[in-house]
């Protein structure tokens, strides 16, 4: 039951839809307002709604009838207060049902000093520091407008997930379950590390840089660029690892230098940055994808709109775009092979009676008490390395499962960035064994372990697993029940099939990142230095979002397949991939039917949508404002935005926000922190537990993200494994003696890391 206003618990619970629920929304006389929002077709299909008017209390009742007689799971976005006076609150359904699955869904949380600030994603965004870390996609100072929603996303497919993982736990204990999220906890995957840089920094751990980088002037570094061709289109390039850098270098033809590509700062990387860019210049952008895509190793891909994305080839090849009721809406969140999703109509009107008399199969006995989280006793294998595939399974640690990591022998190559500390965030919550994957005796290790798995979780590239021993086939022989996921880029299907891809590519290819920089300059003439600026600005706004995104739908397609093998007995391979992903990362556009509105521009100097939502300096510091009707706008005073302008240049930023928050208008400082920051510092943060202690072999005691969905108030939490940490440990669980261990060791198979 959607208990909930607008896309967060509607994408949610069509996720749920999609595959076989039957989802009934509530919503008020008039219906849901957010009806008015071109994405809703999309999150409305293949739900009945019912209309209740929380004024007159005989609905109400037939609403708890309703809930006690029919409902398994009920998510909803009524504040505390509203839903305690009505009587929808856990404590009260639960009282009758204790096996009920409840969970909220709040804009800052319920807890914390802006509990009572609107749930309005750009609001949070600005709030939390999003747009202040953006800075540099305008060439001026200041923060700027976050276009792309990935708060709803992220806080969507949690909600998804925590709902998966509570029914696994209630069909498999009995048990029900309560749990909780906000958009601003949905913005946490979105730092990648920056919390432990920050906290280490102030603690002594790392050094302070001697000159901060200029947000504003900084270019991207070459492998990462965005270039021009001839016939006026960009490219995204994306090639992170060493491998990828020398397949770039012989499918371009560019010369690579003596020494390599000179050192950040030097005027030989300027140089070799303008003949790259002249370059590619060289060729019209088809004539440069051919290359590309014919030499199959190199990650690269155009920029393109969102609506332009629902006809890309493996877009379309893959299944993320499906016809609908006459349109294009975005399609399964994964492609579960053995129980596919089925895509269903528009949503339908329904009576009390009918929902009354809906049926459903009877149920266990149900056991008291919903402590704990919903994934403990689940055991999850992963063999992925950088961010999106291993924070997937960090996120289903924090909902309790454990999570065993391999490695390879030098440790997944995300430790040797960023001190580390993306990786710390990344493999938070798990053990980690490390495998020379080549090795037979290594195969044999692995495939012990995932016998004894629920999940499995990699992000190889097609025929790789295979190569190693660890395909599917080859597991499930010993594990029939095995739920085996696999995430890659671009998708099984289609031209991409078994192309790389790093986080840069969907953010190009998606949309995202058109509409975040305003679009991109019309065909004609461009100086190289206007190239230059324009790859400059897409480097900031084709930031690190992708692989986040990628990451909850992860959590999400492995929580569908527990619970489906719980309700079928089998497990099955699920694909999930960047492409997909972050075409619900776009869920806003991801659709096109006739009528249907265009996306709103972001304005030239990426501020915002209009004066109504939009960025304004103070005389000092910035503000965000948001203004939701009407009656708002008459309140401010403000005939236009000129005037409004002028009037915020008389106080300072922290004055607007005390005094219009008390007013009842959104406006929020937006540049007095970056996400760092806010979480180590705002009273906000801790009293909402977005940030919690753990440990760290090295670091020792470390603050760390919270999780995503909390079912625990107080709650402690993993922290990040070493490379290798756990090998000797997880091998004598296995069963294996002392001389095996050290036969295992001295061939290399094993790897054993010292703290």
């Amino acid at each position: 039951m959607d208990l909930g206003e607008g896309p967060v618990t509607g994408l949610a619970t069509m996720i749920l839809a999609d595959f076989g629920a039957d989802v009934l929304k509530v919503e008020p006389p008039g219906g849901d307002p957010h009806r008015a929002l071109p994405s809703a077709p999309m999150w409305l299909r293949g739900k009945a709604t019912l209309t209740v008017d929380f004024e007159e209390a005989h609905q109400v009742e037939r609403l708890r009838a309703v809930l006690k007689d029919t409902a398994d799971a009920v998510v909803t976005t009524l504040p505390r207060e509203r839903r305690e006076a009505l009587r929808l609150d856990y404590g009260s359904l639960s009282a009758q049902r204790p096996d009920l699955v409840y969970g909220t869904v709040s804009g800052f949380g319920e807890d914390g000093p802006y509990r009572g600030y609107p749930a309005v994603e750009a609001v949070v965004a600005a709030k939390y520091g999003r747009m202040a870390s953006l800075e540099g996609i305008a060439p001026r100072r200041g923060p700027c407008y976050a276009a792309l929603q990935v708060a709803t996303h992220a806080t969507s497919q949690s909600v998804a997930a925590a709902l998966l993982a509570s029914l696994h736990r209630r069909v498999t204990a009995g048990q029900g379950a309560e749990f909780d999220t906000s958009l601003m906890r949905g913005l946490l995957p979105y730092d990648i590390g920056g919390l432990q840089v920050a906290h280490l920094r102030e603690g002594g751990v790392l050094p302070t840089p001697k000159v901060p980088t200029d947000p504003t002037t900084t270019l991207p570094r070459i492998y990462y660029h965005g270039a021009r061709t001839r016939d006026g289109r960009w490219i995204q390039f994306g090639n992170l690892l060493p491998h990828l850098q020398d397949n770039w270098f012989a499918a371009t033809g560019i010369e690579r230098p003596e020494g390599g590509v000179p050192p950040e700062g030097s005027p030989a990387l300027e140089a070799f940055r303008d003949r790259m860019l002249g370059h590619i210049a060289s060729r019209d952008l088809e004539e440069w994808m051919d290359v590309f895509v014919g030499h199959g190793g190199v990650v690269a891909h155009q920029y393109q709109s969102t609506q332009e994305a629902l006809h890309d080839p493996d877009v379309v090849a893959n299944g993320h775009a499906v016809q609908v009721n006459g349109g294009t809406q975005l399609g399964p969140v994964a492609d579960l092979t053995r129980t596919p999703a089925v895509i269903g109509a528009d949503s339908r009107e329904t009576d009390f009676a009918e929902a009354l008399g809906a049926t459903r199969p009877a149920r266990a006995p149900a056991a008291h008490g919903n402590g704990g989280r919903p994934l403990e006793g689940v055991t999850v294998v992963e063999a992925a390395t950088i961010i999106a595939a291993p924070l997937g399974a960090s996120t289903l640690a924090d909902l309790g499962a454990r999570v065993i990591k391999f490695e390879p022998p030098g440790g997944d190559p995300f430790r040797g960035m960023m001190h580390g500390t993306g990786a710390a965030r990344c493999n938070a919550g798990k053990e980690s064994i490390c495998l020379d994957l080549k090795a037979p005796e290594a195969q044999e290790v692995a495939r012990r372990l995932v016998a004894g798995a629920d999940v499995f979780i990699h992000n190889y590239r097609p025929g790789v697993p295979e190569r190693l021993g660890i395909g599917y086939e080859a597991l499930r022989q010993d594990n029939p029940g095995l739920v085996y996921l696999s995430a890659n880029g671009y998708g099984r299907n289609g031209p991409g099939a078994k192309r790389p891809s790093t986080h840069p590519i969907p953010g190009a290819a998606l949309g995202g990142v058109v509409w975040q920089m305003g679009g991109l300059p019309e065909d004609g003439p461009l100086e190289l230095e206007a190239v230059r600026e324009v790859a400059r600005a897409l480097f900031r706004a084709n930031e690190v979002n992708p692989d986040p995104n990628t990451s909850m739908v992860i959590a999400t397609a492995a929580t569908l397949g527990l619970l489906v093998r719980d309700l079928t007995g089998e497990g099955q391979q699920i694909f999930v991939d960047m492409f997909g992903a972050n075409a619900y990362g776009n869920w806003d556009d991801f659709l096109s039917y006739p009528g249907k509105a265009d996306r709103p521009p972001v304005d030239p100097d990426i501020r915002g949508l209009g004066p109504r939502c939009r960025l304004y300096e103070c005389r000092s510091g910035w503000v965000f404002l948001y203004v939701r009707d009407d009656d708002e706008w008459a309140r401010l005073g403000a005939a236009d935005e000129a005037r409004l302008e002028a009037r915020f240049l008389t106080d300072d930023a922290a004055a607007w926000e005390a005094r219009l928050t008390a007013e009842g208008i959104a406006c929020v400082r937006a540049d007095a922190a970056w996400p760092a920051q806010f979480l180590l510092h705002d009273p906000h943060a801790r009293e909402e537990e977005l940030v919690v202690t753990a440990r760290h072999a090295q670091w020792g005691e470390y603050l760390r993200h919270g999780p995503m969905v909390r079912f625990e108030r107080g709650g402690r939490y993993g922290g990040a494994c070493v490379a290798g940490e756990h090998t000797v440990d997880l091998l004598r669980e296995l069963g294996y003696g002392a001389a095996a261990i050290d036969g295992l060791l001295d061939a290399g198979a094993a790897i054993q890391y010292a703290s």
